[in-house]
Protein backbone atom coordinates (compact mmCIF):
# COMPACT_ATOMS: atom_id res chain seq x y z
CA UNK A 1 0.00 0.00 0.00
CA UNK A 2 1.37 3.27 -0.89
CA UNK A 3 2.23 6.43 1.23
CA UNK A 4 0.06 8.42 -1.34
CA UNK A 5 -2.66 6.34 -0.86
CA UNK A 6 -6.00 7.59 1.22
CA UNK A 7 -7.32 5.73 4.46
CA UNK A 8 -9.91 2.98 3.10
CA UNK A 9 -13.11 4.78 3.35
CA UNK A 10 -15.94 4.38 6.10
CA UNK A 11 -18.55 3.88 3.36
CA UNK A 12 -16.18 1.21 1.72
CA UNK A 13 -15.44 -1.20 4.56
CA UNK A 14 -16.30 -4.95 4.13
CA UNK A 15 -18.35 -6.17 6.38
CA UNK A 16 -17.90 -8.90 8.82
CA UNK A 17 -18.94 -11.63 6.54
CA UNK A 18 -16.72 -10.70 4.09
CA UNK A 19 -13.90 -10.87 6.58
CA UNK A 20 -15.19 -14.37 7.68
CA UNK A 21 -15.00 -15.90 3.90
CA UNK A 22 -11.31 -15.30 4.22
CA UNK A 23 -10.61 -19.02 5.04
CA UNK A 24 -7.15 -17.82 6.80
CA UNK A 25 -8.84 -15.09 9.23
CA UNK A 26 -11.60 -17.41 9.41
CA UNK A 27 -9.48 -20.38 10.99
CA UNK A 28 -7.49 -17.73 13.23
CA UNK A 29 -10.49 -16.09 14.69
CA UNK A 30 -12.00 -19.34 16.02
CA UNK A 31 -8.89 -20.89 17.10
CA UNK A 32 -8.24 -17.90 18.97
CA UNK A 33 -11.48 -17.59 20.58
CA UNK A 34 -11.42 -20.97 21.84
CA UNK A 35 -8.37 -19.79 23.33
CA UNK A 36 -9.55 -16.67 24.78
CA UNK A 37 -12.08 -18.71 26.94
CA UNK A 38 -9.51 -20.45 28.82
CA UNK A 39 -7.33 -17.75 29.01
CA UNK A 40 -10.48 -15.44 30.47
CA UNK A 41 -11.13 -18.01 33.34
CA UNK A 42 -7.74 -18.07 34.48
CA UNK A 43 -8.14 -14.10 34.58
CA UNK A 44 -10.62 -13.96 36.35
CA UNK A 45 -9.52 -17.07 38.89
CA UNK A 46 -6.37 -15.20 39.73
CA UNK A 47 -8.48 -12.24 40.48
CA UNK A 48 -10.44 -14.14 43.12
CA UNK A 49 -7.50 -16.67 44.38
CA UNK A 50 -5.26 -13.37 45.03
CA UNK A 51 -8.32 -11.75 47.00
CA UNK A 52 -8.57 -15.13 48.68
CA UNK A 53 -4.73 -15.18 49.54
CA UNK A 54 -4.27 -11.93 50.83
CA UNK A 55 -7.60 -9.23 50.50
CA UNK A 56 -5.66 -6.13 49.34
CA UNK A 57 -6.11 -4.12 46.78
CA UNK A 58 -2.65 -3.42 46.63
CA UNK A 59 -1.80 -7.31 46.06
CA UNK A 60 -4.78 -7.22 43.20
CA UNK A 61 -3.11 -4.67 41.15
CA UNK A 62 0.24 -6.56 41.91
CA UNK A 63 -1.39 -9.56 39.88
CA UNK A 64 -2.24 -7.08 36.96
CA UNK A 65 1.20 -5.49 37.29
CA UNK A 66 2.79 -8.83 36.73
CA UNK A 67 0.49 -10.38 33.97
CA UNK A 68 0.74 -7.44 32.01
CA UNK A 69 4.27 -5.57 32.62
CA UNK A 70 5.74 -7.53 29.84
CA UNK A 71 3.30 -6.05 27.36
CA UNK A 72 4.90 -2.62 28.78
CA UNK A 73 8.60 -4.00 28.50
CA UNK A 74 8.40 -5.89 25.50
CA UNK A 75 6.27 -4.82 23.30
CA UNK A 76 8.28 -2.54 21.44
CA UNK A 77 10.91 -5.53 20.39
CA UNK A 78 7.54 -7.68 19.70
CA UNK A 79 6.24 -4.73 17.07
CA UNK A 80 10.05 -4.84 15.70
CA UNK A 81 10.44 -8.55 15.11
CA UNK A 82 6.88 -8.98 13.77
CA UNK A 83 7.87 -6.47 10.81
CA UNK A 84 11.52 -8.14 9.94
CA UNK A 85 11.02 -12.31 10.86
CA UNK A 86 8.95 -14.95 10.93
CA UNK A 87 5.73 -14.23 11.78
CA UNK A 88 3.86 -17.16 12.31
CA UNK A 89 7.12 -18.91 13.63
CA UNK A 90 7.59 -16.20 16.10
CA UNK A 91 3.23 -16.30 17.19
CA UNK A 92 3.96 -20.34 17.29
CA UNK A 93 6.82 -19.66 19.75
CA UNK A 94 5.05 -17.19 21.88
CA UNK A 95 2.14 -19.16 22.47
CA UNK A 96 3.90 -22.32 23.62
CA UNK A 97 5.74 -20.37 25.96
CA UNK A 98 2.30 -19.21 27.59
CA UNK A 99 1.37 -22.87 27.35
CA UNK A 100 3.85 -24.45 28.90
CA UNK A 101 4.42 -21.97 31.94
CA UNK A 102 0.35 -22.36 32.34
CA UNK A 103 1.07 -26.27 32.89
CA UNK A 104 3.61 -25.26 35.68
CA UNK A 105 1.59 -22.89 37.92
CA UNK A 106 -1.45 -25.66 37.62
CA UNK A 107 0.79 -28.38 38.41
CA UNK A 108 1.83 -25.84 41.55
CA UNK A 109 -1.75 -25.33 42.65
CA UNK A 110 -2.78 -28.89 42.58
CA UNK A 111 -2.30 -28.77 46.65
CA UNK A 112 -4.61 -25.57 46.49
CA UNK A 113 -1.75 -23.76 47.94
CA UNK A 114 0.61 -20.92 46.75
CA UNK A 115 2.62 -18.42 48.52
CA UNK A 116 1.66 -14.81 46.80
CA UNK A 117 5.20 -14.35 45.79
CA UNK A 118 5.80 -17.57 43.54
CA UNK A 119 2.06 -16.58 42.32
CA UNK A 120 3.75 -13.57 41.07
CA UNK A 121 6.22 -14.72 39.44
CA UNK A 122 4.48 -16.94 37.55
CA UNK A 123 2.07 -15.28 36.24
CA UNK A 124 4.87 -12.42 34.67
CA UNK A 125 6.83 -15.25 33.19
CA UNK A 126 3.42 -16.42 31.50
CA UNK A 127 2.90 -12.40 30.31
CA UNK A 128 6.51 -13.06 28.41
CA UNK A 129 5.05 -14.97 25.68
CA UNK A 130 2.39 -12.44 25.30
CA UNK A 131 4.42 -9.15 25.29
CA UNK A 132 6.02 -10.62 22.42
CA UNK A 133 2.71 -12.02 21.01
CA UNK A 134 0.15 -8.98 21.04
CA UNK A 135 2.14 -6.64 18.79
CA UNK A 136 2.67 -9.68 16.33
CA UNK A 137 -0.82 -10.95 16.00
CA UNK A 138 -1.98 -7.34 15.65
CA UNK A 139 0.05 -6.66 12.78
CA UNK A 140 -0.63 -9.73 10.89
CA UNK A 141 -4.94 -9.56 11.00
CA UNK A 142 -4.86 -6.95 7.90
CA UNK A 143 -2.58 -9.21 5.93
CA UNK A 144 -4.58 -12.25 6.45
CA UNK A 145 -8.17 -10.44 6.57
CA UNK A 146 -7.47 -7.86 3.43
CA UNK A 147 -7.18 -4.07 4.22
CA UNK A 148 -10.60 -3.58 3.02
CA UNK A 149 -12.07 -5.66 5.71
CA UNK A 150 -9.74 -4.12 8.34
CA UNK A 151 -12.59 -2.39 10.33
CA UNK A 152 -14.91 -5.32 10.72
CA UNK A 153 -11.87 -7.85 11.45
CA UNK A 154 -11.16 -5.59 14.38
CA UNK A 155 -14.45 -5.53 15.57
CA UNK A 156 -14.71 -9.69 15.16
CA UNK A 157 -11.67 -9.90 17.40
CA UNK A 158 -13.12 -7.80 19.56
CA UNK A 159 -16.60 -9.26 19.76
CA UNK A 160 -15.12 -13.22 20.01
CA UNK A 161 -12.79 -11.37 23.42
CA UNK A 162 -15.71 -10.09 24.63
CA UNK A 163 -17.96 -13.16 24.48
CA UNK A 164 -15.40 -15.62 26.06
CA UNK A 165 -15.18 -13.20 28.43
CA UNK A 166 -18.96 -14.19 29.32
CA UNK A 167 -18.16 -17.58 28.93
CA UNK A 168 -14.50 -18.01 30.28
CA UNK A 169 -15.73 -16.47 33.98
CA UNK A 170 -18.75 -18.34 34.23
CA UNK A 171 -17.60 -21.35 33.61
CA UNK A 172 -14.51 -20.73 35.17
CA UNK A 173 -16.13 -19.57 38.43
CA UNK A 174 -18.46 -22.74 38.70
CA UNK A 175 -14.84 -24.92 38.19
CA UNK A 176 -13.09 -23.28 40.44
CA UNK A 177 -16.20 -23.62 42.99
CA UNK A 178 -16.27 -27.50 42.19
CA UNK A 179 -12.78 -28.77 41.99
CA UNK A 180 -10.14 -26.11 42.17
CA UNK A 181 -7.77 -23.13 40.95
CA UNK A 182 -5.54 -25.79 39.53
CA UNK A 183 -8.25 -27.50 37.05
CA UNK A 184 -8.83 -24.45 35.81
CA UNK A 185 -5.14 -23.12 35.10
CA UNK A 186 -4.65 -26.47 33.55
CA UNK A 187 -7.86 -26.66 31.31
CA UNK A 188 -6.41 -22.94 30.05
CA UNK A 189 -3.38 -24.61 29.21
CA UNK A 190 -4.77 -27.17 27.09
CA UNK A 191 -6.88 -24.35 25.14
CA UNK A 192 -3.63 -22.85 23.81
CA UNK A 193 -3.72 -26.12 21.03
CA UNK A 194 -6.78 -24.47 19.65
CA UNK A 195 -4.60 -21.23 17.97
CA UNK A 196 -0.93 -23.19 18.05
CA UNK A 197 -3.17 -25.59 15.24
CA UNK A 198 -4.77 -22.43 13.91
CA UNK A 199 -1.37 -20.70 13.42
CA UNK A 200 0.45 -23.49 12.01
CA UNK A 201 -1.82 -24.26 9.51
CA UNK A 202 -2.44 -20.00 8.44
CA UNK A 203 -0.35 -18.65 5.92
CA UNK A 204 1.28 -15.82 7.30
CA UNK A 205 3.45 -13.79 5.02
CA UNK A 206 7.11 -12.52 6.74
CA UNK A 207 7.56 -8.82 7.68
CA UNK A 208 8.78 -6.65 4.89
CA UNK A 209 10.46 -3.70 6.83
CA UNK A 210 14.03 -2.43 5.40
CA UNK A 211 14.95 -0.49 8.36
CA UNK A 212 18.27 0.75 7.82
CA UNK A 213 19.35 1.06 11.79
CA UNK A 214 18.08 0.11 15.29
CA UNK A 215 16.47 2.64 16.09
CA UNK A 216 14.07 2.49 13.10
CA UNK A 217 13.58 -1.27 13.91
CA UNK A 218 13.00 -0.65 17.61
CA UNK A 219 12.37 2.69 18.03
CA UNK A 220 10.31 3.35 14.56
CA UNK A 221 6.25 3.41 15.65
CA UNK A 222 7.62 6.59 18.01
CA UNK A 223 8.82 8.80 14.99
CA UNK A 224 5.44 7.23 12.97
CA UNK A 225 3.17 8.40 15.93
CA UNK A 226 5.14 12.11 16.40
CA UNK A 227 4.99 12.70 12.46
CA UNK A 228 1.47 11.11 11.94
CA UNK A 229 -1.04 12.79 14.16
CA UNK A 230 -3.69 10.71 12.43
CA UNK A 231 -2.05 7.87 13.82
CA UNK A 232 -0.58 9.07 17.09
CA UNK A 233 -3.69 10.55 18.09
CA UNK A 234 -5.91 7.51 18.70
CA UNK A 235 -2.47 5.89 20.58
CA UNK A 236 -2.48 8.45 22.80
CA UNK A 237 -6.07 8.88 23.79
CA UNK A 238 -5.90 4.58 24.11
CA UNK A 239 -2.87 5.03 26.77
CA UNK A 240 -4.55 7.97 28.63
CA UNK A 241 -7.77 6.06 28.68
CA UNK A 242 -5.97 3.37 29.55
CA UNK A 243 -3.73 4.51 33.01
CA UNK A 244 -6.74 6.60 34.30
CA UNK A 245 -9.62 4.92 33.87
CA UNK A 246 -9.36 1.25 33.51
CA UNK A 247 -7.75 0.70 37.37
CA UNK A 248 -11.62 -0.62 37.91
CA UNK A 249 -10.94 -4.02 35.92
CA UNK A 250 -8.44 -4.93 38.52
CA UNK A 251 -10.33 -4.07 41.34
CA UNK A 252 -13.25 -6.13 40.25
CA UNK A 253 -13.16 -8.23 43.20
CA UNK A 254 -12.80 -5.48 46.07
CA UNK A 255 -16.27 -3.77 44.21
CA UNK A 256 -18.04 -6.94 44.25
CA UNK A 257 -17.03 -7.70 48.17
CA UNK A 258 -16.62 -4.24 49.58
CA UNK A 259 -19.75 -2.24 47.88
CA UNK A 260 -22.05 -5.14 46.85
CA UNK A 261 -21.20 -7.71 49.57
CA UNK A 262 -20.73 -10.34 47.01
CA UNK A 263 -18.35 -13.52 48.04
CA UNK A 264 -15.78 -13.09 44.87
CA UNK A 265 -15.50 -16.71 45.07
CA UNK A 266 -19.37 -16.77 44.54
CA UNK A 267 -21.52 -17.96 41.27
CA UNK A 268 -22.83 -14.32 41.41
CA UNK A 269 -19.26 -12.55 41.22
CA UNK A 270 -18.68 -15.01 38.20
CA UNK A 271 -21.99 -13.38 36.55
CA UNK A 272 -21.04 -9.82 37.39
CA UNK A 273 -17.82 -10.73 35.32
CA UNK A 274 -19.63 -11.67 32.55
CA UNK A 275 -22.14 -8.93 32.60
CA UNK A 276 -19.01 -6.81 31.86
CA UNK A 277 -17.82 -8.73 28.95
CA UNK A 278 -21.40 -8.99 27.86
CA UNK A 279 -21.45 -5.28 27.98
CA UNK A 280 -18.06 -5.07 26.05
CA UNK A 281 -19.54 -8.21 23.17
CA UNK A 282 -22.86 -5.72 22.79
CA UNK A 283 -19.97 -2.42 22.53
CA UNK A 284 -18.00 -4.27 20.08
CA UNK A 285 -20.96 -5.39 18.18
CA UNK A 286 -22.08 -2.09 17.72
CA UNK A 287 -19.04 -1.04 15.88
CA UNK A 288 -18.65 -4.00 13.70
CA UNK A 289 -22.27 -3.89 12.18
CA UNK A 290 -24.80 -0.65 13.31
CA UNK A 291 -21.91 1.89 13.45
CA UNK A 292 -19.37 0.05 10.83
CA UNK A 293 -19.06 2.85 8.49
CA UNK A 294 -19.31 5.76 11.19
CA UNK A 295 -15.93 7.41 11.32
CA UNK A 296 -13.51 7.10 14.63
CA UNK A 297 -13.60 10.90 15.40
CA UNK A 298 -17.95 10.74 15.86
CA UNK A 299 -17.87 7.76 17.95
CA UNK A 300 -14.59 8.07 20.24
CA UNK A 301 -16.20 11.78 22.13
CA UNK A 302 -19.45 9.91 22.55
CA UNK A 303 -18.20 6.72 24.42
CA UNK A 304 -16.00 8.11 26.06
CA UNK A 305 -18.54 10.52 27.93
CA UNK A 306 -21.00 7.96 28.04
CA UNK A 307 -18.48 5.51 29.90
CA UNK A 308 -17.83 7.87 32.37
CA UNK A 309 -21.31 8.10 33.35
CA UNK A 310 -20.99 4.31 33.58
CA UNK A 311 -18.21 4.15 35.70
CA UNK A 312 -19.56 6.83 38.07
CA UNK A 313 -22.73 4.93 38.26
CA UNK A 314 -21.27 1.57 38.89
CA UNK A 315 -19.06 3.37 41.54
CA UNK A 316 -21.27 4.38 43.48
CA UNK A 317 -24.35 2.05 43.25
CA UNK A 318 -24.82 -0.80 45.98
CA UNK A 319 -27.14 -2.62 44.78
CA UNK A 320 -26.81 -5.61 43.45
CA UNK A 321 -29.27 -5.91 40.56
CA UNK A 322 -28.69 -2.30 39.53
CA UNK A 323 -25.07 -3.17 39.75
CA UNK A 324 -25.55 -5.91 37.06
CA UNK A 325 -26.91 -3.15 34.61
CA UNK A 326 -24.32 -0.18 35.80
CA UNK A 327 -21.34 -2.77 34.94
CA UNK A 328 -23.42 -4.16 31.17
CA UNK A 329 -22.81 -0.44 30.12
CA UNK A 330 -19.29 0.06 31.43
CA UNK A 331 -18.30 -3.06 29.75
CA UNK A 332 -20.21 -1.84 26.61
CA UNK A 333 -18.59 1.70 26.23
CA UNK A 334 -14.95 0.57 27.70
CA UNK A 335 -14.99 -1.38 24.32
CA UNK A 336 -16.49 0.18 22.23
CA UNK A 337 -14.07 2.78 22.23
CA UNK A 338 -10.54 0.71 21.46
CA UNK A 339 -12.45 -0.90 18.87
CA UNK A 340 -12.81 2.12 17.28
CA UNK A 341 -9.45 3.75 17.91
CA UNK A 342 -8.25 0.68 16.76
CA UNK A 343 -9.75 0.95 13.30
CA UNK A 344 -8.34 4.57 13.38
CA UNK A 345 -4.52 4.01 13.22
CA UNK A 346 -4.11 0.83 11.73
CA UNK A 347 -6.39 2.28 8.47
CA UNK A 348 -3.57 5.35 8.33
CA UNK A 349 -0.51 2.35 8.13
CA UNK A 350 1.02 0.13 5.73
CA UNK A 351 2.28 -3.17 6.25
CA UNK A 352 6.09 -2.28 6.29
CA UNK A 353 5.47 -0.08 9.56
CA UNK A 354 2.43 -1.96 11.50
CA UNK A 355 4.31 -4.06 13.55
CA UNK A 356 6.49 -1.15 15.15
CA UNK A 357 2.77 1.00 15.17
CA UNK A 358 1.11 -1.91 16.75
CA UNK A 359 3.80 -2.20 19.52
CA UNK A 360 2.87 1.07 20.79
CA UNK A 361 -0.76 0.37 20.43
CA UNK A 362 0.01 -3.09 22.39
CA UNK A 363 2.13 -0.61 24.86
CA UNK A 364 -1.21 2.09 25.37
CA UNK A 365 -3.53 -0.68 25.33
CA UNK A 366 -2.27 -3.40 27.67
CA UNK A 367 1.39 -2.20 28.69
CA UNK A 368 0.00 0.76 30.69
CA UNK A 369 -2.77 -0.96 32.73
CA UNK A 370 -0.29 -2.60 34.83
CA UNK A 371 1.51 0.84 35.64
CA UNK A 372 -1.92 2.18 36.60
CA UNK A 373 -3.10 -0.91 38.42
CA UNK A 374 0.15 -0.65 40.54
CA UNK A 375 -0.39 3.02 41.25
CA UNK A 376 -4.38 2.61 41.89
CA UNK A 377 -4.35 -0.50 44.55
CA UNK A 378 -1.67 1.74 47.01
CA UNK A 379 -3.65 5.20 46.19
CA UNK A 380 -7.07 3.23 47.20
CA UNK A 381 -5.74 1.84 50.77
CA UNK A 382 -4.54 5.73 51.37
CA UNK A 383 -7.71 7.27 50.40
CA UNK A 384 -10.82 4.61 48.90
CA UNK A 385 -12.33 2.82 46.22
CA UNK A 386 -14.90 5.14 45.59
CA UNK A 387 -12.35 8.56 45.32
CA UNK A 388 -10.17 6.25 42.70
CA UNK A 389 -12.60 4.87 40.52
CA UNK A 390 -14.32 8.59 40.76
CA UNK A 391 -11.26 9.97 39.41
CA UNK A 392 -11.25 7.61 36.25
CA UNK A 393 -14.80 8.56 35.57
CA UNK A 394 -14.06 12.35 35.42
CA UNK A 395 -10.64 11.35 33.49
CA UNK A 396 -12.79 9.93 30.53
CA UNK A 397 -15.17 12.66 30.19
CA UNK A 398 -12.47 15.33 29.97
CA UNK A 399 -11.00 12.94 27.23
CA UNK A 400 -13.59 13.88 25.52
CA UNK A 401 -12.13 17.00 24.38
CA UNK A 402 -9.43 14.94 22.06
CA UNK A 403 -10.44 14.90 18.61
CA UNK A 404 -8.98 12.40 15.75
CA UNK A 405 -7.80 14.05 12.81
CA UNK A 406 -7.55 11.81 9.23
CA UNK A 407 -5.09 12.26 6.51
CA UNK A 408 -3.06 9.32 4.54
CA UNK A 409 -1.57 6.34 5.01
CA UNK A 410 2.01 6.35 5.85
CA UNK A 411 4.96 3.76 5.58
CA UNK A 412 8.57 3.68 6.03
CA UNK A 413 9.14 6.62 4.16
CA UNK A 414 8.54 9.14 7.05
CA UNK A 415 11.65 7.77 8.12
CA UNK A 416 13.18 9.78 5.40
CA UNK A 417 11.35 13.35 6.22
CA UNK A 418 12.34 15.57 8.05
Amino acid sequence: MSSDNQAVEAADRGTARDALSVPEFRRLFVGTALSNAGRWMQTAALGVLGWELTGSSAFLGAIIFAQLLPLGVLSLLGGSLADTVDRRLLLLVCQSWQMVWTFVLAVLLIDGEIGPAVLLGIVFVIGLGQGLYAPALTSVIPAIAGERNLSAAIALNSMQTNGTRIVGPAIGGFLVTKWGYAEVFAINAASYLFVLVAIYRAIIPPGTATARTWKERLLGGFTVAFKAPQVGRPLLMMGLFTFFCLPFIGQLPAIADVNLGIDPKSTTYGWLYAMFGLGGLTGAGLIGTVFLRTPSARIAPVTLAAFSLSLGWLTLVRNVGWAFVAIYLVGLFYFALPTSLATAWQEHVDSAIRGRVAALWVLAFGGTIPFANIVAGPLIELTSLTAVLLTGAAAAMALTLVRLPSGPVVGEEIFDTT
